[in-house]
Parts: C-alpha cells; structure tokens; sequence
C-alpha cells in the first residue's frame, strides 16, 4: 500500500511538473487541440453566402450509409472523419492516413487503399510486395483563398531551369494549359475536383461529373442491393455546398500574441537569410475579379474571397527534395520525388506528423528530411547557432 501511494503521489508529481511547463509555452495547448472545434467561416459573407456555408458543413459532417451510396470500399463515413483538427475541415488525425500502394506495372500513382467495406470487413488487403505511401489528410482552412490566387501569380515565381542559379527549380503542375494547386503533389487543379474526387475515392460516393461517376475499386454490388441506391450517389449542387463550405473556410490564424518578440523576429529574418521564404512564399493577393473553377462553370463572385492579402507560406509549385523524400509514388505530373511546398500556415496547431507523410515530429525534424533543392537551406540552418536554430523553429511556432 505504501508502495503504491509513493507511485501515486511520484504521478501527481510529474503530471503538476507537465501542466506547469504546458502553462509556460502559452502555444503547446493550442497545438494539441484535437476536439473538433465548429469550423470557422471567412469574415464578410453575405446572408445567403453564410446560409450555403452551413448547407455545405452538414454535407461534410454527415455520416453517409450504405442507402445512400457509401461503399462498397470506404475509408470514412464523413469528411469530419478526416478533417477536424484543430476545427472540422482542418487536417486528419495521426491514425488516418490515406495509404496508396503500387506493385508491378501498376505506375506510379498505384492505388488507394481501403481497411473498410459495407460488409463490415476489411474490404482489401495489401500484398505482400506491395510498396506503401501514406499521405495524411490536408487541412482544408483557407483553400478557397488559395484557389483564388491569380495563376500568373504563382507562375511568376517558377524557375524549372535554374536561371539564377540558386539550386531551386521550382515547377508548375500543368494540364491542359491550366495550373494545379492542390493535393500533396500537385495532382488537383480546383476544390470542385478535390471535393468530388475525394468523395468517390474515400466513400465511394460517385456524382454525375465524367470521372467521377464509377466507383474506385472492383468491388460490385449485386443487383438487388443497387435497387433503392440514387445512381449517381450525389448530385452536381451537393457537391456544390460541400465545395462552398471548404472555400469559405477561414484560414487558420497566426498566434499574434508573440509577434514583436525579439527571438521570433529574429527567427523571421533567418527565415528570409536561409531562402526558406523562396518556397514557403510568404504573402499573395487573391484575384479582385469572380472567376470559374476547374471542372465547374459555375461563377465564384464570394466577396470575401476577392482581392485578400493572406499568408500561406507556399509557392504551390513541385520541387525535388531528394531521395529521402521518394517513396516510389507519383501523383499528377509529379516525379515520386517531387512535392508540392505545403503551407506553413496553421504550423501550430500539428503537434506532430509533419510531411506528407507524418514522418516527422518536429519542425526540427521535418527541416532535417528536407534534401535536393531544399539541401543548401538545411545545412544552413544546421551551421547556425544554437540559439539562432531556435529563434527559428520559435517563429515556425507562431504560423
């Protein structure tokens, strides 16, 4: 008994020690917000912009069944399943991950896996030989403003060939003359896309749009178990309202309560001296003029869109980050080494599972795996001070 309460008061103890280090770094609580806050639209919209905004999140909260098209093979019910940190339709937790795998002369882009089926089992199973890529689920906050940056914006800041030398190629993701932005390799070229794409490749959810109106996998229903199921599963306005909701998404804040520190300032400034912001593009303006979506006639007129200064941290152009990077798969135009700069906003609120694939803990590790174009900026960084490293990764905190 003795023993015992001497283990008790010995977890009392460290656990006091914890939540006085958690009070200390006012940031770490905010990071490990995992409780699925109420998404938070963009400021300014009209009534019935709001109105569609809360159309469009019941779609992505809902649970489909399998009356409704869910499956055969599925990964989530919901798009919340996999989009809720730190508020619904922001990034996945560390147990869901989208698993691709390749074997054979399958290409590149292999397939996506399924654990789930509407028989209750696991509806695939992965060979043996099969090589594996794991690409966790984006955040979706502030992806409208992305789309609505100006394409010419972005192509601006290409250098394929290298023309001034610095050893960043960063390339467009191209097809059929227009610019894709979205996806961790580029792949997708409108939230229209992504929307619908997801849909049928995460529940089986097909809609009337030309490749998106076949399930993903082999699996079939029998006849009778198709009779009472709408074909296709989603209409072209229900994909609408969930594309509404995830483009008024507000995008995630920057924690401003440690700007003018001097420590984070300086942080900032070796941020720029390391050419880390030559990728991680700090600033854009969105387009001031509507515009249409790849995929979509529809018009986008959303004021609160129009002629925005935001802070994505990002180019939202390919580059090479090595071997240590490559995973075997390709997605788009991309070679398997090649990534999209993922924005840096909303950095805090990742407790860990940085990359595209959560390979890495720490902001500090996710700099340690950055090779190929990204090769000179991390040695840089390793050869500064200890104090400047952490001046750094302290700024990296506030994004």
């Amino acid at each position: 008994m003795i023993q015992t309460y001497g283990r008790l008061s010995l977890l009392l103890v460290m656990t006091l020690a914890v939540l006085v280090v958690m009070t200390r770094l006012g940031h770490t609580a905010i990071q490990a917000k995992e409780d699925r806050e109420p998404p938070v639209p963009l400021a300014g919209l009209a009534t019935d912009e709001q109105a569609r905004f809360e159309e469009g999140r019941k779609l992505f909260e809902l649970p489909f069944a399998p009356r409704e098209g869910l499956g055969p093979a599925f990964n989530a019910r919901a798009c919340a399943a996999c989009h809720h940190i730190p508020t619904i339709g922001g990034h996945g937790p560390g147990y869901r991950g989208n698993i691709r795998y390749t074997e054979n002369d399958q290409g590149p882009a292999g397939k996506l896996f399924h654990d789930r089926s509407i028989a209750g089992g696991p509806a695939e199973t992965l060979p043996a030989n099969a090589l594996l890529s794991k690409r966790r689920p984006p955040a979706l906050l502030g992806l409208g403003l992305v789309e609505a940056i100006p394409e010419e914006a972005i192509l601006a800041r290409a250098d394929p060939d290298d023309r001034d030398g610095d050893g960043i190629r960063g390339r467009p993701a191209m097809r059929d003359g227009h610019l894709l932005r979205f996806g961790s390799q580029s792949h997708v070229g409108s939230l229209f896309e992504f929307v619908a794409d997801a849909l049928r490749q995460e529940m089986g959810l097909t809609s009337p749009l030309q490749g998106f109106d076949r399930e993903p996998g082999n699996l079939e229903l029998p006849a009778f178990g198709k009779k009472h199921i709408p074909e296709p599963n989603l209409s072209v306005d229900a994909i609408r309202k969930i594309v509404d909701f995830v483009a008024q998404l507000a995008p995630p804040p920057r924690d401003t309560s440690l700007i003018g520190d001097a420590q984070v300032a300086r942080g900032e400034r070796l941020f720029g001296e390391l050419d880390c912001a030559k990728c991680h593009v700090p600033a854009f303006r969105s387009r001031s003029t509507p515009f249409t979506r790849l995929g979509d006639e529809a018009t986008v007129a959303v004021s609160a869109l129009l002629g925005q200064e935001i802070a994505p941290y990002s180019d939202f152009l390919l580059h090479d980050l090595g071997p240590s990077l490559n995973d075997g798969i390709a997605l788009g135009v991309a070679k398997p080494s090649e990534y999209r700069t993922p924005p840096l906003w909303g950095l805090r609120f990742h407790k860990n599972l940085l990359l595209h694939d959560g390979r890495a803990n720490s902001p500090e590790q996710a700099i340690l795996y950055h090779g190929g174009e990204a090769a000179r900026s991390r040695n840089r960084f390793l050869k500064l001070p200890a104090e400047d490293r952490q001046a750094l990764i302290e700024f990296l905190k506030t994004l």
